[in-house]
Formats: C-alpha cells, sequence, structure tokens
C-alpha cells in the first residue's frame, strides 16, 4: 500500500462505479499501471469484494438506524448493515414495514443489547419501484461494477435509459456501490457522524461517501487518508457540534437479502395482476 492505492480506494469509496479509466486519470497513471495496481488491490483482499447497498425504502419499506455499546451481537433477518467500530460501539441499519414497525424492532434489539446510544428514525415515505428500476438493482446486486452495457444486454433496455435511471436512484440515495474493504491492510479510515446539525457541516462533503440526512439531522459517513485526517475533521465537527456523535469503523457488512426477496415479491404481484 502507498499513496496511490489510497487514492485508488478513496476514489471507489465515491464512486463504487467509478471506471479504471477515470481512475487513472485522477490519480495521475497510465491506464496499464492502474489495472495492475487494482488488481493487485483484488488479488491481496485488500479490496475484498463491492456490494450494492440499498435503501429499504427503495422497495417500499421503512429504515432506522442505531448503534449499540457491543458488549453483546444481535444478528436478526431485519438487519442489512453492520457495523463494527473503535468507540465499543456497533451500528446496525433495519428495516421495517411501519414507523411503528421499527420501533417495536428497535425495542427488541435494546432489550437484548442495552440502550442505544444512537437513534435515527428519519422521516421517510417508502416508494414503489418501477420494473425498469427492479431489473437494474438486480443486475447490480449480482455485479455492483456491472457497466451500463452489460446491464443493458441482461435486461434488455436501452444503455441510455438505464444510464439515466441508475443516475436517478443514486441522486435520491436508494442505491450506492461501496467497495468492502480490509480497514486494517489499506489504513484508511471510515467513520460515521450523527448530527442535529448538519447544514453547519458542509466541510465533510470532501471526504463523504454515503449521506442520510432529513431536515437537519442525519448521518454522514466518510473516508480518509489516515486517522490524523480522520482526527481533523472530527475536531471540526465537533467544534461545531459538541453534541454530535462519531463512529469510527473497523469492520462493515452490507445485506441485500432481504431487497431481493421483497423485489421477488413485488414482481410476482405485478405478473398476477396482469396475468
Amino acid at each position: 500500500m502507498d499513496a496511490i492505492d489510497k487514492k485508488i480506494i478513496l476514489a471507489l469509496f465515491k464512486d463504487g462505479r467509478i471506471s479504471q479509466r477515470k481512475i487513472a486519470e485522477e490519480v495521475g497513471l497510465s491506464a496499464t499501471s492502474l489495472n495492475y495496481r487494482f488488481n493487485k488491490l483484488l488479488e491481496e483482499k485488500i479490496i475484498k469484494s463491492f456490494s450494492l447497498y440499498i435503501n429499504p425504502n427503495f422497495y417500499g419499506k421503512y429504515v432506522g438506524r442505531a448503534s449499540f455499546r457491543n458488549v453483546k451481537d444481535i444478528d436478526e433477518s431485519f438487519i442489512n448493515v453492520k457495523v463494527k467500530c473503535l468507540e465499543e460501539t456497533n451500528f446496525y441499519e433495519f428495516e421495517g414495514s411501519s414507523i411503528e414497525d421499527l420501533k417495536d424492532k428497535l425495542s427488541y434489539m435494546s432489550k437484548i443489547l442495552g440502550e442505544p446510544k444512537m437513534v435515527y428514525i428519519p422521516d421517510q415515505k417508502p416508494q414503489k419501484p418501477s420494473g425498469v428500476d427492479i431489473e437494474i438493482v438486480k443486475a447490480l446486486i449480482k455485479n455492483p461494477r456491472m457497466d451500463i452495457g452489460e446491464i443493458s444486454k441482461e435486461i434488455n433496455v436501452p444503455s441510455k435509459s438505464i444510464l439515466r435511471r441508475l443516475n436517478a436512484l443514486v441522486s435520491k440515495n436508494y442505491i450506492r456501490i461501496i467497495p468492502i474493504v480490509d480497514l486494517g491492510k489499506s489504513d484508511i479510515v471510515v467513520f460515521g457522524i450523527y448530527s442535529q446539525t448538519i447544514s453547519k457541516l458542509e466541510f465533510l462533503r470532501m471526504c463523504e461517501f454515503l449521506r442520510f440526512v432529513d431536515h437537519d439531522r442525519g448521518i454522514i459517513v466518510c473516508a480518509t487518508n489516515d486517522i490524523k485526517e480522520a482526527e481533523n475533521y472530527v475536531k471540526e465537527v465537533r467544534q461545531i457540534d459538541p453534541s454530535s456523535q462519531v463512529m469510527i469503523t473497523t469492520e462493515y457488512e452490507i445485506r441485500n437479502e432481504n431487497a431481493e426477496k421483497e423485489l421477488e415479491r413485488i414482481e410476482n404481484e405485478a405478473i398476477n395482476r396482469t396475468s
């Protein structure tokens, strides 16, 4: 690992679908050199894989996020994202059929894990996805870095339509391609900030790759070169919002089983209605 390898990984956090050609331009490498480094990062399991993050709102579900002390862990089917953090903290993203269902699941988690350190259940309006959007997402679950042309062939939809729909899904925060990185090997630091004064934290745009916000509260997730850079961002955040909560990641897992089942159910219902 060197500074260029870190730039490659940080570019992938910013945009998990960024092409190798574009990364090469950004870091000042030839296409051949970039390809060698990219493959080496994969071979050495520094980049372990790529995963499609799917916001449950995309397929009609509600989403909640909470952190707990990591004295215990929990592994339930309604949990889609698990993050282990340095500060004796585990973070979970979980889904439900309603806000009340989310609260019930949070209560269940609290009985096992203790009182949550942070809870974020945003105002939200779950959507019903279109057939084309479902097919795009299903293709990306199989291969998160599948290019537009390959998706077009797989689902028999013009490339221009794929690109337009894909950009809309990303801009609405419904999907995001995330590199699954061995943070210990890479020395990259990933951290999350929960704040109720998000509008004052625009400087985090420099490092962020995920943002979940409603009104002026929410969670921002960043990736930085090293712990010193992360500490500088955190220091600035706490000067602005002393009550903010910081979660420095050691491991993270993204699951798509619930999304796959729900998308299959939605498609089957549509078929039954037309038959």
